[in-house]
């Protein structure tokens, strides 16, 4: 007779607990996905470089228009609080001391992919589209392209381009701000 297993999800409430408790060691990399505890992969040469260039580019646009954050947690759900390599978000006068970020509070977010481009297309960005991010940058480092995603519903995002070396994009929240794949690719 087999007995059927279940997997016990958490809240993040729970997960906050957790940490609180020392359960997570002080270099532990997690996020709490649908759920789940997720360790996250470490961050390489050209990852953490591409998220530079990034920071590089966004710490232009004002403070007054969009806070820049960056590998921080952004609450989706109850049980959903990812840690999204650059976010750009509404400004407000307590820089988010209160509680982290809600779906509705982001302007942009950016996810850089290099070794779990897989799980970050076919997880975490349905996951955005289903609490309502009207935005979401995916920069596949396997392929040197830049997915955007746009027009979230429940059931994912209505539209997804590509651009590649030579083309440029801009933020829906910032049609005027340029930024160009060759720069932020190297």
């Amino acid at each position: 007779m087999s007995v059927a297993m279940k997997r016990r999800l958490f809240t993040v409430q729970e997960y906050h607990l957790m940490d609180k408790a020392g359960v997570f060691g002080e270099d532990d990399r997690v996020e709490l996905i649908e759920g789940e505890i997720i360790e996250m992969a470490a961050i390489g040469t050209r990852h953490a470089t591409c998220v530079r260039r990034l920071i590089g580019q966004f710490r232009q646009i004002p403070e007054e228009i969009a806070i820049l954050d960056v590998q921080n947690p952004i609450q989706l759900t109850e049980r959903t609080e990812p840690q999204p390599d650059v976010v750009l978000l509404q400004p407000r006068a307590d820089y988010y001391a209160i509680a982290h970020p809600i779906p509705s509070e982001v302007l942009l977010l950016v996810e850089v992919s290099d070794s779990t481009v897989d799980f970050d297309r076919d997880v975490k960005v349905p996951n955005y589209a289903r609490s309502g991010i009207q935005e979401v940058w995916l920069w596949d480092l396997e392929v040197n392209c830049l997915e955007v995603y746009r027009d979230a519903t429940a059931d994912g995002y209505t539209s997804m381009q590509k651009f590649e070396r030579g083309e440029q994009v801009s933020p829906l929240a910032f049609p005027e701000f340029v930024v160009s794949i060759d720069l932020i690719l190297g």
